[in-house]
């Protein structure tokens, strides 16, 4: 893993932000943040804030047009980019350290000075709707907006959205910037060979990001998501076998110990070739490929586990998925299962933050949330999960038995009722 030390910046705007000294790299890499996504919209102006990010990067006070724009900031091989979630919406850019103040300036300049012309607004109209378009063609994608949905939590397909594009106006953008992009809303994180001198960081922030000083940070919304009654099932006969999803929230934010600790689960789970699930199925010959995963979702913590398999194997599949949670539940965690699975985590944390950009990437992930996570001391903490706290917190999981299983493919209600009631096992005996 890259050695950084961390340092948080509070600035007399309220605006807060993490400037990470990364020795030894040749880049630096920034992102900001705004508590600006898509859940405080109504629906039927859900594209708003996606629109705002692809037309903010545009043209503004220094330059007409944004491909002068994107010129100004691509001159030297620079990087830059935007992206809109539920929560929030986040520019970033990436640049050669020679030139990190003109870049960054750059970027500054065009969040407090965007023009919003007519003009790139209808362009981007299009292309978002290109874009939306395209994704829709990803299934896994589509079957977890919609699981979302169907768990009551803020989300929409990606083809909702595109029947929605036409009722976001250039004025709906403009309202909805004045209304989230100012300093107390706002996060940064920067990443780069300081050299511990953080000043002129600080100072650029304060000299070139002229955003208004009222308000404060938006928070994050309280979500609580509920059970599925019966399966959520995407008919799409082109498709010959099924897209899988199980979904797991509690109730809580967990701790920084027990998200590890989840994500050891999930490494035991799914993450290896000799995985307790993927590994036992793949040698079956049932399923190619499975994943799962944690995050915090809101103010809740979600685990979900998802597999694309044939219609053949997704009952043997899921009867493999219902017993070895059910096993985890009642306490039974082999220790070679554990080590080996603390030791795959352990080198996997370290591989991914190589760079500047992952750093920023993983501290983004918990910052924009108004969390800390030191990346230094995370293979000390992996190291000291025990399996108990494994056990604990799948327990936790399914003891709140706020679940749901979605199931797409050329597949029916029936079917996917049996592959329902296999997973209803897991919580019954709650």
């Amino acid at each position: 893993m890259l050695k950084h030390k961390v340092h948080e910046v509070e600035l007399a705007s309220g605006m807060k932000g993490l400037i990470i000294d990364t020795p030894k790299t040749g880049v630096v890499v920034a992102e900001v943040s705004f508590r600006a996504g898509e859940f405080l919209l109504p629906y039927d102006k859900w594209e708003t804030a996606h629109m705002l990010e692809h037309v903010l990067l545009g043209a503004n006070k220094t330059h007409k047009t944004a491909r002068d724009f994107q010129a100004a900031i691509e001159q030297n091989g620079a990087y830059s980019n935007a992206s809109t979630s539920v929560y929030d919406v986040t520019y970033e850019v990436e640049c050669a350290d020679f030139e990190w103040k003109r870049v960054l300036g750059l970027l500054f300049d065009a969040i407090s000075t965007p023009l919003f012309l007519q003009e790139e607004f209808e362009s981007e109209l299009s292309n978002v709707r290109e874009e939306l378009i395209s994704r829709s063609n990803n299934h896994f994608r589509h079957l977890n907006l919609g699981m979302r949905q169907a768990m009551g939590m803020r989300a929409l397909t990606d083809l909702e959205r595109v029947e929605r594009l036409d009722g976001v106006t250039r004025d709906d953008l403009v309202e909805h910037y004045k209304k989230t992009h100012t300093l107390p809303n706002a996060r940064f994180i920067i990443a780069g060979n300081f050299k511990g001198q953080y000043d002129e960081a600080v100072e650029l922030i304060e000299t070139r990001l002229k955003l208004s000083k009222q308000g404060k940070r938006i928070p994050m919304p309280k979500e609580l998501p509920e059970k599925l009654a019966e399966p959520l099932v995407y008919r799409k006969p082109s498709v010959p076998n099924n897209y899988l999803f199980i979904d797991l929230y509690a109730d809580k934010l967990f701790s920084q110990r027990e998200s590890a600790a989840l994500q050891l689960v999930s490494t035991i789970m799914t993450d290896t070739m000799y995985s307790r699930v993927f590994g036992a199925a793949r040698e079956k010959g049932w399923v190619y490929h499975m994943f799962s995963g944690a995050a915090s979702v809101g103010s809740s913590t979600g685990w979900w586990m998802g597999a694309q398999v044939s219609k053949t194997n997704s009952q043997p599949l899921l009867r493999l998925i219902r017993d070895e949670c059910l096993r985890l539940k009642a306490g039974v965690l082999d220790e070679q299962d554990f080590e080996a699975a603390k030791k795959h985590l352990l080198g996997n944390t370290m591989r991914s933050g190589q760079t500047a950009g992952n750093i920023v990437s993983r501290y983004g992930k918990y910052y924009i949330a108004d969390e800390i996570e030191d990346m230094n001391k995370i293979p000390a903490l992996i190291n000291k999960i025990t399996p108990k706290e494994c056990i604990e917190v799948f327990q936790t999981l399914c003891a709140d038995a706020r679940w749901g299983l979605g199931v797409l493919g050329s597949t029916s209600l029936v079917p996917a009722r049996k592959l329902y009631d296999y997973t209803s096992e897991i919580f019954d005996q709650n």
